[in-house]
């Protein structure tokens, strides 16, 4: 999948181990120890948390680092005949639960001879499904292993409301030494976190920005399995349009599928039903109010006269204390094509990076309207230049996108401040061309096969090499959009393809609901 694509030598964030016993967070580590060193001490230990990956993670790695171990789960219940046929299945009485447990202890003095001086742990997991005549097996067994001078750990891991029940047993409380509840992943353990499985992978660049780690945190809470399922979707999400960093959109796509959706659906059934009964009550109880005469003729007016509704003018807006250099804005334009770069790095050659061309030049409004893509407009406001993202062009106004702040001007004041000069963005082909020739790879010529049946809404043919059919298509397509009709995809052709097939960020026009865009003088393929 994406290993090849960020350079992983691996797949990242399945364990919480970088080797056996080794945890990548610090804090994982320092409660294993603690496990691990009071394994050796005969008694209960308690462990819980909400995430069960994460606690049967924690069980494997003790087990691993024991001697002697056996490990169950109560899922979904346990009873006492249950939890004796796990520990024994050859035995056949279970009605007497104290030879069974005896033959439980033989099994294990045969299975681990060395158990009786280096001692036993056993491990069950998902201790809320365990009935009390379990937990009382678990005492009895406790107590003869005692007597049979065999030092037995109990390692029982379940949700955190276990702990007060487990301490509530008479038998069960005084016998466990150690527990402790799991919490979640800080901020900073969450940047270590993902950091460090990057760093054992193998990749010098992560595709995890801090931003994108901080919101991941806030999504999952610090819960570790959610943490690991939402970072492999988004880094599939990502190599899917083969970008280099995991952007806002892949990281929504993921958790749409990891994090569970929050509905209120109920509650404003509940809450409308409940407005309904109470409008109800009130009408009948007013009933007779509301259809009792008024002890007056009201007035009738002799005529309506409709006033006249005054549209406000727009307000034009004070842009002369706003500053915006042109990284800023750039910054702002990377944004909107899903890339999070920073202020440093939103420059016009650092496009090739992610697939863009940058373009450069001096247009008037009606010919960048008409490319369809949003641009950074140069304005000249007070004794300074600004820079702004055009976002919108309507028939009377643009919206202007400055310091994070939508701006609503009129055409006429845009047309007053604009200087002309423009910087936009644009995708290039698969393999990083401006336009499609006969030269041109097997990858490319299909690409543009596929986006040019999609906006002729006719099949595919498939084609690997330049053919006359696509050229024929070409002349289509680019005497619908009103283009220099050459058959030859060049870079104009390719922003309208990518444009019409809604493939790349587009500004609100309307031209841009159209099919067929008006011509403009000036613009060949």
């Amino acid at each position: 999948m994406y290993l090849s694509h960020f350079n992983f030598a691996g797949q990242p964030f399945s364990r919480v181990t970088r080797s056996a016993g080794e945890f990548f967070v610090p804090y994982h580590q320092d409660v294993f120890g603690m496990l691990k060193d009071k394994s050796r001490t005969p008694g209960m230990m308690g462990l819980f948390s909400d995430d069960e990956s994460l606690l049967s993670q924690f069980t494997r790695e003790l087990l691993a680092q024991t001697p002697a171990g056996v490990a169950i789960t109560a899922f979904p219940t346990l009873s006492a005949s249950a939890l004796l046929y796990k520990l024994n299945p050859k035995n056949t009485d279970a009605k007497n639960r104290l030879h069974a447990i005896d033959a439980v202890l033989r099994q294990w003095h045969e299975t681990f001879p060395r158990c009786r001086t280096q001692g036993l742990v056993l491990s069950i997991q998902a201790i809320q499904g365990m009935r009390d005549s379990s937990r009382e097996v678990l005492g009895m067994l406790l107590t003869r292993a005692q007597e049979c001078d065999l030092p037995l750990t109990i390692l029982l891991t379940g949700t955190p409301d276990q702990e007060a029940h487990l301490l509530a047993s008479s038998g069960l409380g005084a016998r466990m030494h150690t527990r402790h509840i799991l919490r979640p992943l800080t901020g900073r353990e969450c940047h270590h976190y993902i950091q460090a499985h990057i760093a054992h992978q193998g990749a010098e660049v992560s595709p995890f920005t801090p931003a994108r780690i901080r919101r991941m945190r806030a999504l999952t809470r610090g819960s570790v399995s959610q943490l690991n399922a939402l970072a492999h979707l988004a880094l599939l999400a990502a190599w899917t349009e083969r970008a280099g960093l995991v952007g806002t959109r892949h990281l929504r796509l993921a958790a749409r599928e990891v994090l569970p959706v929050q509905g209120h659906k109920k509650r404003l059934a509940t809450g409308g039903l409940f407005a309904c009964v109470m409008l109800a009550a009130c009408g009948w109880h007013f009933s007779d109010a509301l259809t009792a005469a008024l002890p007056f003729k009201p007035p009738v007016p002799a005529r309506w006269i409709p006033q006249a509704s005054h549209t406000p003018s727009l307000a034009q807006p004070v842009l002369e204390r706003e500053v915006v250099n042109q990284p800023d804005a750039m910054h702002q334009l990377y944004t909107m094509w899903g890339y999070d770069a920073s202020a440093g790095e939103a420059l016009c050659q650092n496009a090739g990076r992610v697939n863009l061309q940058c373009k450069q030049g001096s247009a008037p409004l009606p010919i960048l309207e008409h490319e369809g893509y949003p641009w950074v407009s140069e304005l000249k406001t007070g004794d300074h230049l600004n820079y702004a993202v055009v976002a919108r062009v309507g028939k009377d106004s643009l919206d202007l996108l400055m310091n994070n702040r939508t701006w609503q001007v009129s055409r006429n004041w845009f047309s007053q401040h604009a200087t002309g000069n423009y910087t936009l963005l644009h995708r290039l082909t698969p393999s990083g061309k401006e336009a499609i020739t006969a030269a041109s790879n097997g990858q490319d010529v299909g690409w543009f096969d596929a986006q040019l049946s999609q906006a002729l809404n006719e099949p595919e043919t498939h084609a690997r090499v330049w053919t006359q059919t696509l050229e024929t298509r070409t002349k289509a397509f680019q005497k619908n959009m009103h283009l220099n009709v050459d058959g030859l995809p060049g870079e104009e052709t390719l922003m309208q393809l990518m444009r019409v097939n809604r493939t790349t960020p587009a500004i609100l026009t309307s031209l841009s609901d159209s099919a067929v865009a008006t011509p403009v003088e000036g613009k060949t393929s």
